[in-house]
Parts: structure tokens; C-alpha cells; sequence
């Protein structure tokens, strides 16, 4: 048995105020036999059609009858204790609208929705497996969520009741299929808008609503049903009828009501899937289907499957309270007085910006509640901008027109540092941020860093820093801040996916104090890629807001970038994706192959040379300092028998790197030294680039780089003469070979 359905058997058996009796079975509330079918068809004839809203006030006693809430009197003469009531059996063409999305939802693969899809349902099937569709509730109140818990519960609805149908073909027994149950409280503050949603989708699905009128307060409702809740017996009828000294009530049924209710919302607390009542509340059971969801996935899962919602949230609303302590999220708000859809949020955490706290309430008038809500310039919010284009350049390639040392200092906001500038160009220092729980957690190993590693060395451009992080938005924050003051370049890899974990551009941008914006480029770009919508397509879409609503929450997401944040084509090849640069920051996916992909052409954009013509007064860029060469000495000695004669070469040769590495793995071969000749006096390095620039400002700008840099000629003579002085030291019997390259293998 699953943890699920024992922790629902534990909450059943701990609702101690109900009594069960022993004749009683599970499948005695909708399994009938001919003769009460009989009955039944008569009962139903005789009273028509069934509403299927009812409005219930429980202050109102009148005159003492008791009925199961979900019931229907069969007749009004209360005299006898055995008057029964029936339920409202669900019509043939809402049963077959609930099996079709059931199907629908169980052959979803989409990635992003689908293992949630999965688990909701087996979630929901658990409670009806132990509850039954007599006894199971849905909270239905008009709002996002609510409205994705309503269309899982009639799905899941569907299905259960068809089963049990299926399993009674062929006996003298038929399945009552009562409608999906579900409840409202009336407020008067309520938008007229959820009402009409509300009213709309009842009638649409075949719904049995109870709405409570306004004044009930949730205790009060939810006590109405759990103490009434007298699930109809064998022959499919209810009891009816009141409560006196010498007949007392049939025990009622325990309840479970679906609810929306998702994991970062304010009432959540430690509830898990299945959660017992509150102890100040009835007992009955909560099931929260959609605990683990995000903003994102609920929004995905309503357009995926084209779901009817309140349409305000296509007027900018993100979260739905009152008429009083409601406005549309700040965050969509386009440049004149109108919103974008709530599904085009990219930045989740804003989710209830348009909810107004009381304390907001108290202090300011109705009318000027929307001066009360204000946004940082440094918080991830969305901003529209409305003078990008929707189309990506005729010329990829002709982002290579450019001056790198320019791209990085245009903007002393985007560099992060102090206000001084950046000495333009230099060789460049990278800092590479990793950014991924599965590597601290050891669920996966990492590769970008060799490969990053290997392919910067390669031009010339200085790895000087490497960080792993988690996805967490602080530290993403934290350490781009700290390396920006530190490095020429930030490179960050993973986090740029649609999912919730998916947190670095939003993170770059805060880093940067910079607003999150619909990027129209990117937006066409996924389009294209990723909906398979031709370029045609775009170029004839004028409207922006239509080419938008094409696209999936995911890659609104994915779309929505820094302000200032460019796309980088760095190769001629059109079908290749474009490399994301905001300021110093490149950000790279994750995924090995394709980070591999973008680190070779980064590397080599990093450190190709300057297309504008270099003059005497102009240091080169790293490409023009001709890499030195370098030599490996393979030993048979241990390294600490070495540690005098490397000691006294490296002295000698200041000009020279040396690195001496272990050898665990091959017997034979005890040690590797490396040599490699230095760009300039200190190598190049964070520390020699600051020597570099403190010479610069020392000498009035006007430092002879000559004097500064080696010539590769220069290089090599000093590689030479460290390799000579160094063999001269060692024992010529320890020395197994001298190749060259600087392999450790």
C-alpha cells in the first residue's frame, strides 16, 4: 500500500465523531438494484429538473428539517424519520466532457506539466478510492487555482464513476453517478467578473454548487456539511426528515474537500497533499492536489487544455481577493494605462504584488490605493518595452563589428564596478559561475569547467576564478556582485531553462539593478525554434501582444530578459542560438553539450582581435599576445625530492610559470612539471592585470606596452632557458622524457 493511502486510512480512522456502521460498504451509496432503480427514476420524474445552484443561509433554522446539503427532499411531509432525499445524478454529455480531458491529461508529455499532471491525479484517485464521489468536495471559488483543482476533480470524477460502471455491466446492479460537488462563499465585494465565471461553468460542467450566503463564515459553512453529510444508502436516497429525542440522525459521512491551495501561498503552512483539519475547525480532510505547483504550471495547464478562466486575468490580475483589496499586478503594466495577461508574468515571486495588505487599506483612500503599490527599480519585475523589435537581425554575424572592450564599459551601471573604467583593451580575466543544486548534491558530475577551462585557454583569455552555487536566487545575486569587482568577464552556466529552479537571467538582472522586460528578439526567436513558426509568420504579425499569446508560459519565461540584455550571434551558421550578454555577464546554458557549443565560439569571440586598427598608443587584445609554448618533464622521482631544484630554477626564471603535479596512477611515473613562458612580467593573471593598469596610471597613460609585453621570440628564449637551467638540476636519471604541451596525463 502507498504512503498516500495509508496516511488517508490514518485521517479516517482519527475522525472519532463519526460512526460507521458494520453493514454498511462502500459501494452501497451507488450500486442499486433494479427494483430501486424503479424507484429512483419515479423520484426523479416527480421532481423535475435539479438546480444545479442553491443558495444556503445556516443561520436560517426554519422549521427543524434536517437534509443531506447535496440532496434533494423527495417529498416535503417530514413526519416520518425515514423521509429521504436523493442526489442529482450528472448528465451523459458532463460525464463524457470529464472522461475526454481525463484522457487528455493522462497521454499529456509535455515536460513541463506533465510528472505534475501525473502526480495531481494519482493524488485525487487515492482520496476518491477511500472517499467516494459522495463525500468528496471541491472548493470553487472562480480563482486560478480553484479553477485548475475543479477540471482535475471532474476529470478524476469521470473516470472513477465510468469504472465502477464498467465493473457492474453484466450484475443486477447500475452505478448513480452523482454530479461533481463543489462549494462558494457569497462576499459582497466579490468581482462580478468571478461571479459570472462562477454561474457560467456550473451550468457548463453540470455541477452541484452550494453558495453559501454572505455572513456564513467558513467554520460555520464547512460544519453545515461535515454534520450533514448523510451519503445516500443502498437504494440511492438520503435521509430527510428531524432530529428529536427518540430518533436521533444517521451518523454522517466524513468529507474531504479539494482545495487549490499551493505550497507559497500565505495559508499554506506545513500542509502536505493530505492534511487533517485544523483543530478549531470540523474534522474533515484536505487534499491539495497542486501543492508542488508553480505559477508557471497552472497557467501552462489552463491554455494547454484551453480551460475557461476569469477574464480578469487577462486584464493584468495575478491574484484575485476583493474589489477592495485587488488591482492589477504592477508588473504587466504596459506603458499606457493598460496590463498584460496574467500568464505572461514572467517574474513568479509578483504574484500577489496586486493584493493590497489591510494595513495599506487603513492608511490610504479607495482612490489612491494604486499610488501605494510601487516597484524597485532593482526587483526582478516585468516592463514592457515597446520600441524593441520583434525581429532578429538580417545579418547575424554582424555582432562581430565591435570593440570588446567597449561592450564590456558602455554602461558603468552594467559593470559593477566603483565608476572607473575598465583599461580598454587588455587581456581579459574571466570569472565561470556554475550554477546547479544537482552538482553540490553530487547527482551529477560537472564538465563545463574543464571545458570552459580549456577552451579560453586556447585564446588566450585567463580563467581566474570558478565558483559552484546553488539555485538560489540570493547567492546568484551575492556572487555575481563579488566577481564583477574582480574580473573583465562573468560567464554563468545553467539556470536559464522555464522552470521554477530556473533563476539566473532574473538574478543577473538584480545583480545589475536592472528591470526583467519582454525581449521581442528572443520572444520570435523561440517561436521559431521551439513552435515551429516560420519567419514569414513573424514578419507578417505586426501586433506584438498576438505574437506574444502564441507562445507557452515557459517561453514567456524564457523571453522575458534584463533590460540592456543583447543576443549575441556569434557564428554565420542561422540555426545556431545566439549567445545571451548583458553588459560583463555572458550567460550560458547548463546542459554540457550545449554549453561546450557556446563556450568554443564565446572563447574565441573573447579573444579574437579588434577589427579597428590598433595604433601605438593601444595595448593588444589578448589574441595579439602570442601564446607561449609550452613543455611537460614526465619524472621518476617523487616530487619532494625535487622541491631544491624546482625551488631554485623558479627563482631564476621569473618570466617563466612552472606547476609540479603528482602521479598516483602509472607506477613508472612519479611526477609532471609543466613550463610555459608569461605574457608580461607577473603573467596574466588578476594580479598582473592590476600591475598592468597601476603602470598605466603611474605613467600618465603613456606607458611603453612594448616594455610591458614579451614578443612571442621573447617567450620562447625564456622558455628555453628554464628548461635548461631546470634539467641541469634535476638527476639525469629521473628524467623519462621532455614532450611538448602541458597534458597531465
Amino acid at each position: 500500500m502507498s504512503a498516500s493511502v495509508v496516511c488517508i486510512a490514518l485521517i479516517l480512522c482519527c475522525h472519532s465523531v463519526f460512526a460507521f456502521s458494520s453493514r454498511s460498504k462502500p459501494n452501497q451509496t451507488y450500486l442499486q438494484s433494479s427494483s430501486s432503480r424503479t424507484q429512483i427514476a419515479s423520484v426523479m420524474n416527480s421532481l423535475g429538473a435539479l438546480p444545479n445552484w442553491r443558495d444556503v443561509d445556516v443561520h436560517e433554522d426554519g422549521d427543524g428539517t434536517i437534509c443531506s446539503p447535496f440532496c434533494y427532499p423527495v417529498s416535503k411531509s417530514t413526519s416520518a424519520v425515514s423521509a429521504s432525499a436523493t442526489a442529482a445524478s450528472w448528465s451523459d454529455s458532463a460525464l463524457q466532457a470529464g472522461l475526454d480531458l481525463y484522457e487528455r491529461i493522462k497521454s499529456c508529455k509535455d515536460p513541463f506539466i506533465s510528472s505534475e499532471l501525473t502526480s495531481a491525479i494519482h493524488d485525487l484517485e487515492m482520496a476518491y478510492r477511500l472517499y467516494g464521489p459522495f463525500n468528496m468536495v471541491g472548493s470553487y471559488n472562480g480563482g486560478k487555482d480553484a479553477v485548475v483543482i475543479l477540471h482535475l476533480m471532474r476529470a478524476v470524477h469521470a473516470h472513477y464513476c465510468h469504472d465502477l460502471q464498467q465493473k457492474a455491466e453484466g450484475l443486477e446492479t447500475s452505478v448513480m453517478i452523482p454530479r461533481p460537488r463543489v462549494i462558494y462563499f457569497n462576499n459582497e465585494d466579490e468581482f462580478p467578473e468571478v461571479l459570472d465565471l462562477l454561474q457560467e461553468t456550473v451550468q457548463l460542467y453540470d455541477l452541484d454548487m452550494l453558495a453559501f450566503k454572505e455572513g456564513v463564515s467558513f467554520g460555520e459553512g464547512l460544519k453545515y456539511l461535515v454534520e450533514r453529510n448523510f451519503a445516500p444508502g443502498k437504494n440511492g436516497l438520503s435521509h430527510y426528515g428531524k432530529n428529536s429525542e427518540s430518533t436521533h440522525l444517521p451518523p454522517p459521512h466524513p468529507l474531504a474537500f479539494i482545495l487549490g491551495t499551493r505550497s507559497n501561498d500565505p495559508n499554506a503552512g506545513s500542509q502536505n497533499i493530505y492534511a487533517p483539519s485544523s483543530h478549531y475547525m470540523p474534522p474533515f480532510l484536505r487534499v491539495n492536489p497542486i501543492l508542488n505547483w508553480n505559477y508557471g504550471q497552472v497557467w501552462h495547464f489552463l491554455r494547454t487544455f484551453e480551460l475557461p478562466y476569469c477574464k480578469l486575468y487577462d486584464d493584468g490580475y495575478t491574484s484575485l481577493g476583493t474589489v477592495k483589496d485587488t488591482m492589477p499586478c504592477p508588473a504587466l503594466k504596459k506603458d499606457n494605462d493598460e496590463y498584460w495577461p496574467a500568464y505572461m508574468l514572467s517574474d513568479w515571486d509578483q504574484e500577489r504584488a496586486g493584493r493590497i495588505s489591510k494595513k495599506k487599506k487603513q492608511q490610504q483612500p479607495k482612490e489612491s490605493v494604486e499610488q501605494t503599490v510601487t516597484m524597485s527599480q532593482t526587483s526582478s519585475t516585468v516592463s514592457l518595452s515597446t520600441e524593441q523589435e520583434a525581429t532578429v537581425p538580417k545579418n547575424a554575424s554582424s555582432a562581430h563589428t565591435r570593440t570588446m572592450s567597449s561592450e564590456l564599459d558602455k554602461d558603468e551601471s552594467m559593470a559593477g564596478s566603483s565608476g572607473e573604467n575598465l583599461p580598454s583593451p587588455r587581456p581579459l580575466s574571466v570569472a565561470l559561475i556554475v550554477i546547479g543544486d544537482e552538482l553540490l548534491k553530487g547527482m551529477t558530475p560537472d564538465s563545463n569547467i574543464i571545458c570552459a577551462a580549456r577552451a579560453l585557454r586556447a585564446n588566450n583569455v585567463a580563467l581566474a576564478r570558478v565558483s559552484i552555487i546553488s539555485d538560489d536566487s540570493q547567492e546568484i545575486v551575492e556572487e555575481i556582485q563579488r566577481v564583477t569587482k574582480e574580473v573583465d568577464v562573468v560567464i554563468t552556466s545553467g539556470g536559464v531553462g522555464p522552470t521554477h529552479d530556473d533563476v539566473t537571467i532574473k538574478s543577473v538582472a538584480e545583480a545589475l539593478g536592472l528591470d526583467m522586460e519582454i525581449h521581442y528578439e528572443m520572444a520570435s526567436l523561440l517561436l521559431k525554434k521551439m513552435s515551429n513558426i516560420t519567419e514569414e509568420t513573424v514578419q507578417s504579425t505586426p501586433d506584438k501582444d498576438e505574437l506574444l499569446r502564441r507562445m507557452s508560459v515557459g517561453q514567456l519565461k524564457m523571453a522575458t530578459l534584463p533590460s540592456k540584455a543583447e543576443l549575441k550571434y556569434l557564428t554565420d551558421n542561422p540555426d545556431e542560438w545566439p549567445v545571451l550578454n548583458c553588459g560583463k555577464i555572458f550567460i550560458l546554458p547548463g546542459v554540457p553539450k550545449f554549453f561546450e557549443q557556446k563556450i568554443q565560439v564565446l572563447s574565441s569571440f573573447l579573444g579574437e582581435p579588434e577589427e579597428e586598427e590598433l595604433d601605438g598608443n593601444i595595448s593588444p587584445s589578448s589574441s595579439h599576445l602570442a601564446r607561449s609554448d609550452t613543455y611537460r618533464i614526465v619524472l621518476a622521482t617523487e616530487e619532494d625530492m625535487i622541491v631544491n631544484a624546482l625551488n631554485e630554477t623558479v627563482a631564476a626564471h621569473p618570466h617563466v610559470t612552472f606547476g609540479s603535479y603528482p602521479i598516483v596512477d602509472k607506477p613508472e611515473h612519479k611526477t609532471i612539471i609543466t613550463l610555459e613562458g608569461r605574457f608580461y612580467n607577473g603573467g596574466y593573471t588578476r594580479s598582473s592585470s592590476r600591475l598592468l593598469d597601476r603602470a598605466r596610471v603611474n605613467s600618465g597613460d603613456d606607458t611603453d606596452n612594448n616594455a610591458l609585453f614579451f614578443t612571442k621570440q621573447e617567450m620562447d628564449e625564456h622558455l628555453a632557458n628554464a628548461l635548461e637551467g631546470l634539467k641541469s638540476r634535476l638527476p639525469e636519471e629521473s628524467i623519462i622524457c621532455i614532450e611538448e604541451g602541458d597534458d597531465l596525463k
